[in-house]
């Protein structure tokens, strides 16, 4: 027997992980439209820290949990929101968390991972168009809108997150955005 479906908005959700104590932020297409993509949010991904797999199960027990084989838990999916325990390139470790930034998003204000991760993560991807995805389209909205990054920042979490050769490839395609939007080299110091 499946589960009914419930879907909560964001605001519900939104207390709901505050309430528990849970640091979490959105990312992905919503983060990207808060910071100058422009296009219309089918849902809202939602990022907590991987330790917090299982509260999150016990918080939302009206979601499809994504479990490991070992049983670990990587998420939940509820009609419009998607909550991630980690994400394979990267983590909601405290750095991340004390850069976050709050927006408003369907009426509620709401924590939203750094411009930089976000970008970041949307590189690695990379996905396009023919899978219905627009991960390079948001880079480029993202940078376009945005006066400065940290570059510095986005070069420790390439490192600590991607292989060297394709760190180094993503790090060279962003800075080349960057460039071509009329900006000056990035400071990677």
């Amino acid at each position: 027997m499946s589960k009914p479906e419930t879907n909560l908005s964001l605001k519900e959700v939104a207390c709901q992980l505050d309430g528990a104590g849970i640091t979490w932020a959105v990312f992905a297409g919503a983060a990207a439209s808060v910071y100058g993509a422009d296009r219309p949010l089918t849902d809202v991904d939602i990022l907590v820290a991987a330790a917090e797999g299982d509260h999150i199960a016990d918080l939302f027990p009206e979601a499809q949990i994504q479990r490991q084989e070992d049983g670990y838990i990587l998420g939940a999916n509820m009609p419009s929101f998607d909550i991630l325990a980690g994400l394979t390139a990267v983590d909601l470790d405290a750095d991340m968390a004390a850069r976050l930034t709050h927006h408003e998003i369907a009426g509620v204000t709401v924590p939203v991972i750094p411009a930089e991760d976000n970008i970041l993560l949307k590189a690695l991807w990379g996905r396009g168009p023919e899978v219905g995805k627009h991960d390079w389209e948001d880079v480029e909205a993202m940078m376009r809108h945005l006066p400065t990054l940290d570059w510095g920042y986005l070069r420790w979490r390439v490192d600590a997150c991607a292989p060297r050769q394709r760190a180094d490839q993503i790090l060279q395609r962003l800075e080349a955005i960057w460039r071509q939007m009329g900006n000056a080299p990035p400071s990677l110091a």
